[in-house]
């Protein structure tokens, strides 16, 4: 890696607030930091999407209940040294997306999100300030209504190695469209235990905030890791 030796998971999951979270936030960061990142992005299932938060609560009793996981990895990452920032999956009919940048305040404000069409959802993010990933945008799974379904007037980045997607081809895909439409280019290990962590981005520098993050991804001041997954 040269001289891009300060890692960034961009794309993790907690027991808290995932149903397919094998670990705790807070395992989740010890996990990160012995591997050897200097940050982490949390970024649980949403409520449309694989969540561990039941709908039989008030809107910002569930948002505080969503927001455990990161939470957990926020006071195990500050004693270990780990830099920890919030995001989360947002799920339209199997379509997922990754939102940096979009936090509590925001989701508290917009209980719209679950009704409201995904270029409204996206649209709206994008306004106030948030980064959208498109995540394993090829990947099949029964859960994926509509594999490859494309929205890049909608968003800033696309996951072109993601390195849980059982076949390399769903990654080749993703970084063809990624390069078709000039979008910015993600890794992320999309990992949900603690002992698992392959992909993620790396700078020269060590990010200040997820604000830092977006600017040096933005300006390509990084590297994709997990390159080994795009190949057979």
């Amino acid at each position: 890696m040269h001289g891009y030796k300060y890692k960034v998971e961009t794309h993790l999951h907690t027991s808290q607030a995932s149903a397919c979270g094998c670990n705790t936030g807070a395992e989740m960061a010890k996990g990160c930091k012995k591997a050897g990142y200097c940050a982490i992005v949390v970024t649980d299932h949403f409520f449309n999407g694989n969540t561990a938060i039941h709908g039989n609560y008030i809107w910002d009793e569930r948002v505080s209940l969503f927001m455990k996981g990161y939470e957990d990895a926020k006071q195990k990452g500050d004693k270990i040294g780990l830099d920890v920032y919030f995001g989360f999956e947002f799920c339209s009919r199997g379509t997922e997306f990754l939102i940096y940048n979009f936090g509590e305040e925001n989701l508290r404000a917009y209980p719209e999100i679950m009704g409201d069409s995904t270029e409204k959802v996206l649209t709206r993010i994008k306004n106030e300030g948030g980064f959208i990933i498109h995540a394993h945008p090829y990947r099949v799974e029964p859960y994926i209504w509509q594999p490859g379904r494309q929205f890049p007037e909608y968003i800033d980045a696309v996951e072109v190695i993601n390195t849980s997607n059982k076949l390399r081809e769903y990654n080749r895909q993703a970084l063809e469209y990624a390069q078709k439409y000039n979008l910015i280019q993600f890794s992320g290990s999309d990992t949900h235990w603690n002992s698992y962590y392959e992909g993620g981005l790396a700078f020269e520098r060590k990010p200040e905030s997820l604000s830092d993050i977006i600017n040096m991804v933005k300006e390509n001041k990084y590297i994709t890791l997990g390159e080994q997954f795009l190949y057979d």
